[in-house]
C-alpha cells in the first residue's frame, strides 16, 4: 500500500473561489488504481463549474476540479492484472454503470446513471492524486507528453463526434467554432482523410491558428447588417464563403456547430448540402432558433454528439502515436497547481487555445 504523504487539490468552494488545499484521497479497492496525476487540462465546462460555483444547482460542500487528466500508476487493487505500477494512463473521467440499456447497446456516453469527475458530488481530477476503478484508466505510450496527455480526453470526444459525422476521405466540412472542441474536429477530420476544411469564428486570433494548422480556409465571420434576418444573412455568409473558397454551390458534406451561438446554427444548417450530416456539439443557450424547413427541405440527418463512447481515448491515443494528430501546438499555455485560479482566469480570458496545468507542480 503507498502511503501519500500529500494530496494537494484545486478545491472549488463557490463561484470564483478555489483554493489549494489538502484533500483526502479514497482507498484502493480490489479493482482500483490509485494514479499520480501529472497533467490536467481545461475546458468550457471546467469555466462553468468555476464561474457559477457548480453545473445546474451550486455546490454544497467543496469539490475537487478538473477532468482531463493523465498520470502514472503507482498502486494497483488487488484484482488488478491488466495494470502494474508505473504505467502511464490517461484517465477516462466519465463514469458509466456499464449495467443499464444504453451501456449495453455501446452508448456509454449517454449512461443513465454515469458520474462524471468534477461533476458535484464526484470529485475531480485536479490533484496530486486520484483513484478510479481500472477500467477508466487507458495506457499510453512514453512519446506522448504529459502536456499533450492532458488534450487526450477532449481529442476523444472528437473522435466520437467523427463517428457521429461519418467523417470520410473525400469529403468537405465546415467547423463553425475555433475553440478547443472545433480545433480538434479539425484535427481529427484531418487523420480521417477529409478533403477539404473550412472553419470560422469571432476571432481573429483563433481564426489564424486553425488555418495554419488545419483549414484550408478560415475567416472571421461576418456581422449581419441592419435589418437582415438569420436566413438572409446565413445564406449571403454561405456564398461568399464557398465561391472563396473554391467549393460547390451546393454546400459541404458535413457542418459542425462547435461554438453554441445561435447565429452559428442557422449558417450550419445553411451550408450544409441536401442530403448532408449538421452536427450539434456546442453548448450555448438550452433553446435555441433552428430553421427546422431546412431539415426537410434538404433532407438533413442532424445529429447531436456529447463525452464519448468505448474505444474513443485508444483511437484518440493510437491517432497521436503515429503522428497523426499533433497536439503541441494545441497548448498554449501551462501552469503549476499551485497557480490554479490564474489558470482558470486564462481560460475565461480566452486568449489561449489550450490551457494545462501541472499537477505536481505544487
Amino acid at each position: 500500500m503507498v502511503q501519500v504523504s500529500s494530496n494537494k487539490a484545486c478545491v472549488l468552494l463557490s463561484a470564483n473561489t478555489v483554493d489549494i488545499r489538502e484533500m483526502p484521497l479514497s482507498a484502493v479497492g480490489k479493482d482500483d488504481v490509485m494514479i499520480k496525476v501529472e497533467s490536467t487540462g481545461l475546458c468550457g465546462s471546467d469555466l462553468h463549474n468555476y464561474s457559477h460555483g457548480g453545473v445546474g444547482t451550486p455546490i454544497t460542500e467543496p469539490l475537487i476540479l478538473g477532468h482531463e487528466s493523465a498520470g502514472t500508476i503507482v498502486e494497483v487493487g488487488s484484482a488488478i492484472t491488466g495494470f502494474a505500477v508505473g504505467d502511464r494512463v490517461a484517465i477516462e473521467p466519465t463514469m458509466y454503470c456499464r449495467k443499464c440499456h444504453n451501456c449495453k447497446t455501446g452508448k456509454t456516453n449517454v449512461c443513465r446513471s454515469f458520474r462524471q469527475a468534477s461533476l458535484a458530488p464526484t470529485q475531480g481530477t485536479l490533484a496530486q492524486y486520484y483513484v478510479c476503478d481500472a477500467d477508466f484508466a487507458i495506457k499510453i505510450p512514453d512519446a506522448i507528453t504529459w502536456e499533450e496527455a492532458g488534450c487526450i480526453q477532449p481529442l476523444a470526444v472528437a473522435v466520437q463526434l467523427a463517428k457521429r459525422a461519418k467523417f470520410a476521405a473525400g469529403q468537405t466540412i465546415a467547423v463553425f467554432g475555433c475553440g478547443p472542441l472545433g480545433c480538434l474536429v479539425m484535427a481529427t477530420a484531418r487523420a480521417y482523410g477529409v478533403s477539404k476544411i473550412l472553419a470560422f469564428d469571432i476571432s481573429q486570433k483563433r481564426v489564424d491558428f486553425a488555418k495554419k494548422l488545419w483549414a484550408d480556409y478560415a475567416v472571421v465571420s461576418p456581422k449581419a447588417v441592419e435589418g437582415q434576418d438569420y436566413a438572409g444573412w446565413a445564406q449571403a455568409f454561405k456564398t461568399d464563403a464557398l465561391n472563396a473558397a473554391g467549393v460547390d454551390s451546393w454546400g459541404v458534406d458535413v457542418a459542425i456547430e462547435a461554438s453554441g451561438a445561435e447565429p452559428c446554427m442557422h449558417a450550419a444548417m445553411t451550408f450544409t448540402r441536401s442530403g448532408g450530416t449538421y452536427v450539434q456539439a456546442g453548448l450555448g443557450r438550452a433553446v435555441n432558433s433552428f430553421p427546422t424547413f431546412q431539415i426537410v427541405a434538404k433532407e438533413l440527418d442532424v445529429v447531436g454528439s456529447v463525452r464519448y463512447t468505448s474505444g474513443c481515448f485508444k483511437v484518440a491515443i493510437d491517432m497521436m502515436e503515429q503522428g497523426k494528430i499533433n497536439l503541441k501546438p494545441m497548448v498554449t499555455a501551462v501552469f503549476p497547481l499551485s497557480r490554479s485560479k490564474e489558470a482558470l482566469e486564462a481560460v475565461r480570458k480566452g486568449e489561449d487555445l489550450k490551457v494545462v496545468i501541472m499537477n505536481q507542480q505544487v
